[in-house]
């Protein structure tokens, strides 16, 4: 297998813009910085989670922390494939690695980046599915939540991502160079690319609204019950409802609002409202991305 000409590639094209060059390194560089000190508390975290739950330690072996371990996973995925295939490349790092893959490196990074993006979305609405089943059927809720359903939701947080990220090999794919020696890849069909992202938004936008729904009912229930406790005796059960719905109202807060401001990202881009090249809506996607990895569930 040959490996390609690195000058043989067509140059990306790039703004030319001193200051939105100067940005993008700034954030590029802060992202990679914070990802490299926090990555392998995260990988430690999830360890630790995953080793409760061997022992069977009874508050880290619910179904909500069941689910929030295969999210984990889910987020370290999507950060190795982020770096390893978008931004090690793009700054030039193992290039030669790179154009010997050629198609086939191309081909898999873009699988897994449009995959991994409906796999969070279907993590974060789960995670609500499950606290909202708890206020809904709180009698049912174990038996609704059972090993073997539990494998259906699990299957879920996977399945719809890795099959709609299939559509992504109905297109050729392009290795382009840039002006550090880098490669970037990319769909050659700017269609292709039009009906992805207008499928994205509408997927993205059923999803915030599930979400808004879920959250405001969530917090409308703890409140009830915090004002249904009224007796001094009870002044402690008021005061963890209490805490619980400040932590929950935190919560919901940050996955709402980042995922609106991804759909909002995505039909900006979608629309060419402020016609930004594609660069700089995987910049600011990629850190509106790493802003939900530190956005730990509670419950």
């Amino acid at each position: 297998m040959a490996v390609t000409d690195f000058y043989s590639l067509p140059l990306v094209t790039q703004s030319g813009d001193y200051t939105q060059e100067t940005l993008e390194k700034v954030v590029e560089t802060v992202q990679f910085s914070i990802f490299c000190f926090t990555f392998p508390f995260y990988i430690l975290v999830t360890y630790f989670m995953l080793d409760a739950l061997h022992r069977g330690i009874d508050e880290l072996s619910t179904p909500f922390f069941r689910l929030c371990i295969t999210t984990a996973f889910i987020d370290i995925w999507t950060l190795l494939n982020n770096y390893l295939g978008a931004m090690f490349p793009k700054w030039g790092w193992g290039t030669r690695v790179y154009l010997f893959l050629d198609g086939y490196y191309a081909h898999t990074y873009l699988y897994f980046a449009w995959a991994s993006g409906i796999c969070q979305a279907m993590c974060v609405s789960l995670l609500a599915t499950n606290r909202v089943s708890a206020i809904l059927f709180p009698s049912k809720h174990t038996r609704m939540w059972t090993s073997s359903r539990l494998r259906i939701a699990i299957a879920i947080q996977f399945l719809p991502g890795l099959l709609a990220g299939i559509a992504t090999f109905f297109n050729e794919t392009q290795l382009y160079r840039n002006s550090k020696n880098g490669v970037v890849p990319r769909f050659k069909s700017e269609i292709f690319i039009g009906v992805l992202f207008g499928i994205a938004g509408l997927f993205l936008a059923i999803v915030c609204i599930y979400l808004i729904l879920a959250y405001c009912y969530l917090l409308f229930m703890l409140r009830k019950s915090s004002n249904a406790i009224k007796s001094s005796h009870f002044a402690k059960s008021r005061a963890v409802i209490k805490k619980k719905e400040v932590k929950l109202f935190i919560m919901s807060s940050i996955t709402v609002t980042i995922q609106i401001s991804i759909l909002v990202l995505v039909i900006i881009y979608a629309t060419s409202l402020l016609n930004f090249p594609l660069d700089t809506f995987y910049l600011c996607y990629n850190a509106i991305r790493f802003l939900k990895k530190c956005n730990v569930p509670t419950g």
